[in-house]
């Protein structure tokens, strides 16, 4: 039996709840914590990190009456290859219809319009997927992980194809940094920025690249987030 709960409160910093109807991811980094978890508790991820849906959490999102701020898809990747957003799923629905089919894309996209008071954050390493579920209902804030400059440029260029309120890049972890990037900010579109450690093993990231992102962000008016990770460089 499957006790593995799919809406949990988190520790994420930034974060109220995580909604994992998701897990598993095919990017292989060696750094993933999801991976690790899913590793570690084969009989909550029988699939080990493969993609895998959890259609029963669909819309567990429905339940939250207290505005939140929810992570989409923690355990894994919702943008990865393996992912199809056209899918079609079929789950019980209300009295007067019996069950209800819906693709994947329009019963998570779907539940959240439905859930207005709640801001949700999608984060993806695969952005080249991003398109397949623009737009994005106002609610959403849509991130892409970037561990350096070109990375960040790449995420950039894949979150200015698509239609969101909100774009941001976490750099977590943050393993390395180019002075090119101060002059890319102004440009990049985007509204947000994270910055974190790697964890587990924690390997803290340079102080001057942090120091050089939160300088460059500043001139371009965007607000950025030091995570708790960083506790050991950043005062």
């Amino acid at each position: 039996m499957n006790r593995t709960p799919r809406l949990s409160k988190t520790d994420i910093e930034y974060l109220d709840y995580v909604w994992n109807f998701e897990s598993g991811c095919t990017k292989g980094c060696s750094y993933c914590y999801a991976k690790k978890v899913a590793t570690r508790f084969p009989g909550r991820y029988p699939n080990g990190f493969e993609p895998t849906l959890y259609p029963e959490a669909f819309t567990s999102p429905l339940r939250l009456k207290k505005p939140s701020i929810v992570g989409v898809g923690y355990m894994g990747d919702l943008f990865d290859d393996e992912v199809d957003p056209e899918y079609e799923h079929v789950l019980p629905g209300p009295s007067w219809s019996p069950t209800l089919r819906h693709s994947l894309r329009e019963w998570i996209l779907g539940t959240i319009r439905k859930c207005p008071q709640h801001r949700f954050l999608f984060l993806t390493k695969q952005p080249q997927n991003l398109a397949k579920w623009s737009p994005f209902p106002d609610n959403c804030w849509v991130g892409v992980s970037a561990t350096g400059y070109w990375e960040y440029v790449e995420a950039c260029n894949f979150l200015s194809n698509i239609e969101a309120r909100v774009k941001y890049v976490s750099f977590e972890p943050l393993l390395s940094w180019d002075k090119k990037a101060s002059y890319f900010f102004e440009s990049s579109g985007i509204n947000w920025v994270i910055i974190g450690a790697q964890t587990k093993p924690t390997v803290q990231p340079d102080i001057g690249w942090v120091r050089e992102i939160v300088a460059a962000a500043d001139r371009a008016g965007i607000p950025v987030f030091l995570k708790d990770s960083l506790s050991d460089i950043v005062p």
